[in-house]
């Protein structure tokens, strides 16, 4: 926990370094019991109160398995409302949470959202080639070859290399499950696109071996377990092989 005053205070989400530092100077501010204007006032454990209300430090980190509706954009631009950071819990909202990589608005499913930046860099690092599953609707009639073409690689427009062999799954009319062990932009939209295809529901629901649980509603998240973590980067069972 932050020891220094105006550090403490703007962890805890009550505004910016500077925001806090002119609180602390309208005399709003209580450490011990006494008001407080020093915005490097160390706190040694003394409780604090802010326009008189106790500040409890809240957790120092976080990671969710986060249920992603559709209708929130994974971005910070408020412009963008409504966002993701909606559906974190309010205790944790003085924390830096992102996602580990990004489903659009219309994509729902499994996000691991964290200020862990060593765990969001080891999930969307390319060279880790985590795989991923997708439940896909669709409209239109994908090509013949389809799941070879799928398992070769393919050509997407604008695009300088083919994509990672994938396995391309159709259990019936307009549905198709489609694993992917890279993450490029829009990646499975362009895939489907490219085979004949449009999306017309997208849902991602399993990252390594991790599948999205089943009582866990959309727009719903609670904490990622230390074993849940591991399956993330473990081989989906059965392992899938691509050739």
């Amino acid at each position: 926990m932050a020891d220094r005053l105006d550090a403490f205070l703007a962890h805890q989400g009550l505004g910016t370094r500077s925001e806090v530092r002119g609180l602390i100077r309208s005399g709003l501010v209580t450490v011990g019991g006494v008001v407080c204007r020093n915005h490097a006032e160390p706190l040694r454990g003394r409780p604090v109160t802010a326009r008189g209300r106790p500040v409890v430090a809240g957790p120092e980190d976080a990671t969710l398995l986060l249920h992603k509706p559709l209708g929130l954009s994974c971005s910070h631009d408020p412009a963008e409302a409504p966002l993701l950071e909606s559906a974190y819990p309010p205790e944790l909202a003085h924390l830096p949470i992102e996602p580990a990589g990004r489903l659009d608005r219309e994509t729902s499913g499994l996000l691991v959202c964290t200020t862990d930046g060593q765990l969001i860099h080891s999930l969307t690092n390319p060279k880790r080639t985590i795989w991923k599953r997708y439940r896909i609707g669709y409209a239109g009639t994908l090509s013949a070859h389809a799941v070879e073409r799928c398992a070769k690689g393919i050509a997407l427009p604008d695009d300088d290399r083919p994509t990672m062999p994938a396995l391309l799954e159709l259990p019936g009319p307009g549905e198709a499950t489609l694993h992917l062990r890279e993450g490029r932009y829009h990646q499975v939209r362009r895939m489907i696109a490219a085979l004949g295809g449009e999306v017309v529901r997208l849902h991602r629901d399993r990252i390594g071996a991790l599948e999205l649980p089943g009582d866990l509603p959309a727009g719903a998240c609670r904490q990622l377990s230390p074993a849940e973590q591991a399956q993330l980067f473990a081989e989906p069972s059965p392992a899938i092989i691509v050739q």
